[in-house]
């Protein structure tokens, strides 16, 4: 039976991304730590993986996209799924003590940060949101609370004391789903890429950049992680609309190895369909005046 390795245990919000992303026939197994999930898939105990990626809120998951970036060429992405996330407060029953302390995963804590600093708590990091829940059933210290998932809780003997905590509406995570080969192009994809530009060529990472442009494919994300080699040495993981198989990005990445070694493809992958719409464009007769704005801030002659 072919296994599906996710962040467990179940109650994460991983697990529910990778309930949604699991073929027919899988078993789902949970892990406590994204190390273990990216290396149970590298080395075959697992023959697929989910991992979160990005929120809206903060950003890229670093460990993660490091974890991604450091595995062998055989990995790459599949699919996604972007979830709305809004936490509960898990506590431990009948506990009736002053809330002081939350634990959760470090993304969690982020997500609630208004929440945190509005009752001045103290906060505790976890592997993840339900290991969190895990923890504080088993510390059994009043007092402390777990921010999880709505199901994440009710499996370790807690009890919800609060519902919808987040610190904006619009609060979603994205995960990756993660094998062996990309799927065949369905007209609505995206490519991943890691970029290793010369430090000591000028222009090196723009001309890569132009490979994209010069044949019309649209950027969706450029990230730069440190190589942890060097202080000052990056590498950029660029994301693009389209699929490796199509001509545009075939010849794209030719372009891009020709131009250099460092240059490592990360799958292609069809779009979540519930991807939030994007922002709409900007409107031509707002220009002008957002400029005189911008006029506004300034001195108009140099002085003297």
């Amino acid at each position: 039976m072919p296994r599906l390795a996710y962040l467990g245990p179940a109650g994460t919000f991983t697990h529910r991304a990778a309930l949604d992303l699991a073929h027919a026939g899988e078993e789902l197994l949970p892990l406590d730590r994204a190390e273990e999930v990216i290396a149970t898939l590298a080395d075959g105990r697992a023959d697929s993986a989910v991992v979160a990626f990005e929120n809206s809120l903060d950003g890229p998951v670093a460990a993660n996209v490091d974890l991604l970036i450091a595995t062998g060429e055989d990995v790459v992405i599949t699919a996604e799924r972007v979830l709305e996330i809004a936490f509960t407060l898990w506590r431990l029953p009948g506990d009736e003590t002053p809330l002081r302390g939350v634990a959760s995963h470090a993304v969690g804590l982020a997500q609630c940060g208004r929440f945190i600093r509005e009752h001045g708590l103290e906060t505790r990091a976890a592997s993840s949101n339900a290991v969190a829940c895990r923890e504080v059933a088993e510390a059994a210290q009043p007092g402390w609370g777990a921010l999880a998932g709505a199901d994440a809780g009710e499996q370790f003997g807690l009890v919800a004391a609060a519902h919808g905590l987040r610190d904006d509406e619009r609060a979603a995570t994205r995960f990756l789903r993660l094998g062996r080969r990309s799927p065949a192009p369905t007209g609505r994809d995206r490519s991943m890429f890691v970029l290793d530009p010369a430090s000591d060529r000028p222009g090196s990472l723009a001309g890569f950049l132009q490979e994209f442009a010069a044949r019309g494919i649209n950027l969706t994300a450029i990230k730069s992680r440190p190589t942890k080699e060097l202080l000052g040495e990056y590498v950029f993981l660029v994301e693009a609309q389209g699929h490796l198989r199509e001509p545009q990005m075939r010849d794209a990445a030719r372009a891009l190895l020709r131009a250099s070694v460092g240059v490592r493809f990360l799958g292609s992958y069809p779009e979540d369909a519930g991807r939030p719409r994007p922002a709409p464009a900007v409107d031509p007769d707002a220009i002008g005046s957002r400029l005189d704005e911008m006029l506004a801030r300034t001195d108009e002659q140099a002085a003297s």
